[in-house]
């Protein structure tokens, strides 16, 4: 069965970053767009409670989550963020069972759906964690995420189960890491962050999404 006989389903989602982290999505093909109605620091499925300052994260009004997918904290924001998951059931065409190859065919997908505001490519070497990975999802390199040279637009994170894999995916509107960086406990880390080269896109995220949607119906 070729992938074009598969559908895609379109959910979109609104609610709190724990609730959406906490739901069981079905296995199929599904595109998932998550419009949180606060802002929230992520953290990966291996990181802890003690990266974050709770107290200055609640005087920042920034709800601290976890997510079941690996990688560093991730930033989001009810504007300035676009978080999207993607599912694939087990059995799906797309489906590779090499974790390095996994998420390059969903880069590709997003280099086309960018390409009405920006030239991308696809990151397609070693896993590099760089001096910040293990804490921010922005600060590593992963096979199948989205850059523009060295500036990340695209950063993507994945579940997989016996039924299927999750792709968490964020991109950045606006980039405003002084709103954030301030509640991780590592004050170096935190400057370098700062620093951090993150290509944004210039976009509403309903055209992001109906581009995505329509690549993905190509896939």
């Amino acid at each position: 069965m070729t992938s074009q006989h598969r559908p895609w389903a379109f959910h979109h989602w609104h609610g709190n970053a724990s609730d959406f982290h906490a739901m069981s999505l079905d296995a199929g093909r599904g595109l998932w767009w998550c419009s949180v109605n606060a802002p929230a620091v992520i953290l990966g499925s291996t990181q802890s409670d003690s990266d974050i300052n709770g107290d200055r994260a609640q005087e920042r009004d920034l709800a601290v989550v976890h997510r079941r997918s690996g990688g560093g904290i991730v930033y989001v924001h009810p504007t300035d963020s676009l978080w999207i998951d993607v599912t694939i059931p087990r059995d799906d065409p797309l489906w590779n069972d090499d974790v390095s190859l996994s998420m390059l065919w969903l880069g590709e997908v997003f280099v086309d759906a960018l390409q009405p505001w920006l030239t991308t490519s696809v990151y397609r070497g070693a896993f590099d964690r760089g001096s910040d990975g293990r804490l921010v999802c922005f600060a590593s390199t992963s096979p199948g995420e989205v850059f523009v040279g060295d500036k990340k637009v695209v950063g993507i994170s994945q579940r997989r189960t016996r039924e299927g894999a999750r792709f968490q995916c964020v991109l950045y509107r606006h980039w405003r890491p002084n709103e954030w960086v301030d509640v991780l406990r590592d004050d170096v880390a935190a400057q370098r962050i700062l620093q951090l080269p993150v290509q944004c896109v210039n976009a509403e995220s309903n055209e992001i999404v109906d581009s995505l949607r329509s690549q993905l119906d190509r896939a």
